[in-house]
């Protein structure tokens, strides 16, 4: 194996380690929870209604509430959600 291929082989598998290890803080930082009052709603729906239950627990795996988790389990529930801007 030459010198050139050792080079190329090291700067794509530090280019790999570097994009593995930033991606969970990208995704920290960029994970956008509901609004409050939406997860009061949401929670308050889940309560009246035990079928959206696991899809209550599914969406709160990873301990944030996104808005689009949260319309889909209001959506689940029969009720229609106004878009936010």
């Amino acid at each position: 194996m030459n010198r050139q291929t050792m080079k190329f082989g090291a700067i794509l598998c530090l280019v790999a380690m570097i994009s593995f290890s930033i991606w969970p803080v990208w995704q920290y930082l960029y994970m956008r929870s509901a609004s409050a009052g939406l997860k009061r709603r949401t929670e308050a729906l889940v309560e009246k209604q035990p079928q959206l239950k696991v899809a209550w627990k599914i969406a709160l795996l990873d301990g944030v509430l996104t808005p689009d988790e949260a319309q889909e389990s209001i959506e689940g529930a029969g009720e229609k959600i106004e878009p936010q801007r």
